[in-house]
């Protein structure tokens, strides 16, 4: 069904494609190839004509050459049911585990590949950053704090960083990468997230920003953002125009609490009898 499907889809395509487009003259047919298209239920094989350029656009510069149609206008060889497919499990699982399961679930055979996954996320990722980068040259400039009022639908902005081992840490600048990842609750709605490897962006100090903006924040309205006292991530939310502070999280006040627990049975400034004592005055405080 599936092959016949594309099959009947790309001849009716092809039927609007054998004249020219400037003077309306049929095109000369030159002879056949074959296109294999991958599809949620393996490959299909279609015939791709080629075709021979029309004489209304042939000059001494641009002598006869062959049109191709269907290569031209099938970049990805790959229908959208696959490539979400691909994209949404490889978010989840390894790219090799991904593409196992896939193949197990789906008749993909030699269709499928962890190589070829990874090549389409880091396409989808290469995408979103490109949309991301068109936001942030649009974003307006925020008005003055004087003239802000709160944002009301976001009920909290929590925001975290972490370092992740370098998979080409033998040519990349450095063993680890660090990336900064947040989470968006929001008093009408689920909550959204938002993620980049800071450094490898030349924009991180405006993706906050951007974030904030594509889900509602206006540039008069600001939002106030609970994270960690993390040095490079202090960076990001300082030079944030949407964010109007930092509230330190609830995990990393109580660490500090736990440290000065800890730090009591080691002192020897304070007796046996004592320490008991100011233990439990830091467990009330905390």
């Amino acid at each position: 069904m599936q092959a016949e499907l594309i099959s009947k889809q790309v001849q009716s395509w092809l039927s609007g494609q054998t004249h020219c487009r400037s003077c309306g003259a049929a095109l000369n047919h030159k002879d056949s190839r074959s296109t294999v298209l991958r599809t949620v239920y393996g490959k299909v094989t279609v015939k791709s004509p080629r075709l021979w350029s029309c004489a209304c656009q042939r000059t001494a510069r641009t002598p006869p050459h062959v049109v191709h149609p269907l290569s031209k206008d099938l970049i990805r060889r790959v229908t959208p049911e696959l490539e979400y497919l691909q994209a949404k499990w490889a978010a989840h699982l390894p790219y090799r585990q991904a593409a196992a399961m896939l193949k197990e679930v789906l008749p993909l055979h030699k269709g499928i590949s962890s190589s070829g996954i990874r090549n389409r996320i880091l396409d989808i990722g290469r995408q979103l950053d490109a949309d991301i980068e068109r936001d942030i040259a649009k974003l307006p400039q925020a008005v003055p704090d004087v003239q802000v009022r709160e944002f009301s639908h976001i009920a909290a902005v929590s925001v975290d960083s972490a370092w992740l081992r370098n998979r080409d840490s033998g040519r990349g600048p450095g063993r680890h990468v660090n990336i900064v990842a947040g989470r968006a609750t929001f008093t009408d709605g689920p909550p959204k997230l938002y993620a980049y490897v800071h450094g490898e962006v030349t924009s991180a100090v405006a993706r906050l920003d951007q974030f904030l903006s594509r889900n509602g924040v206006a540039s008069d309205e600001r939002v106030t953002v609970i994270s960690d006292d993390a040095g490079e991530f202090a960076k990001t939310v300082e030079g944030s125009q949407l964010a109007r502070g930092r509230i330190l999280d609830w995990f990393h006040i109580a660490m500090k609490f736990q440290a000065a627990q800890r730090s009591v049975f080691g002192s020897k400034m304070i007796e046996s009898m004592g320490q008991e004592s100011v233990e439990t005055e830091i467990t009330r405080a905390k």
